[in-house]
């Protein structure tokens, strides 16, 4: 399985709030989260590719320590923030426009889940494509509805269709169904902001007939740092006792 880990997000709030590094340092209990995202990862595949920004290698040498953590990362840099996160993941076409299996995941959150519980699961049941969610109605996420079956019938972000939400974690069966559904969400514009996200792809495939699925999880397994207000909301449940 090909893995790749999305961290080019400009994370300008958090330098707004006196952060000099990257959202992907920021500490969870001593450790960086990106660590915390590697550490996750292990043994799920022995291809992972790591997408940066090269001013971030530049200078906080967010590659080199990428490496230390996992020795045979594949580094890509970009010069500049993209349109979001299906631009992103393209800078890796070559390495994942194939039949491999793929899974894309965004480096600036926690999944304390056994994600590979939610892969063996994608496995089984024959899916061409499956989605990591948990509950949750606020429209900072992206959702999923499903049918009677259980299967994914459209995604929508920003916009709640249902309460299930998507966790930042996306399954393929096959990269190369993953690049082709990219290329149309580029190509029929279908952003929400001006930003291209990897939920709309989902889309894609599901006009091509394909079986879509989801793996829910229990909403406190699930903690994201996509922005400032949400890493302040962890430390103050933090400082309360919660999880």
């Amino acid at each position: 399985m090909n893995i790749v880990i999305l961290m080019a997000g400009a994370g300008k709030d958090f330098e707004e709030q006196g952060h000099s590094y990257p959202k992907y340092l920021l500490e969870i209990q001593n450790k960086p989260i990106i660590q915390r995202v590697v550490e996750s990862l292990k043994n799920l595949g022995d291809n992972i590719i790591c997408i940066i920004r090269k001013e971030d290698q530049e200078k906080f040498f967010l590659g080199d320590m990428m490496k230390i953590l996992c020795p045979e990362v594949k580094v890509i840099m970009v010069e500049n923030v993209t349109k979001g996160a299906v631009c992103t993941a393209l800078f890796a076409i070559e390495e994942i426009n194939n039949d491999e299996e793929l899974l894309v995941i965004n480096g600036d959150q926690l999944i304390k889940a056994n994600i590979y519980s939610a892969i063996a699961d994608f496995r089984n049941r024959k899916l061409d494509g499956g989605i990591i969610t948990f509950k949750s109605v606020h429209p900072r996420w992206s959702f999923v509805a499903l049918d009677a079956d259980h299967l994914v019938t459209e995604t929508s972000e920003k916009r709640p269709i249902s309460d299930n939400a998507t966790a930042g974690c996306y399954y393929y069966a096959k990269g190369c169904d993953f690049v082709k559904s990219c290329f149309a969400v580029i190509e029929k514009d279908a952003n929400t902001q001006g930003i291209y996200y990897i939920s709309s792809t989902y889309n894609e495939l599901i006009l091509e007939q394909k079986k879509i699925g989801i793996y829910e999880i229990p909403r406190k397994d699930y903690i994201s740092f996509s922005n400032y207000q949400m890493y302040e909301s962890y430390l103050s449940h933090r400082k309360g006792g919660a999880e």
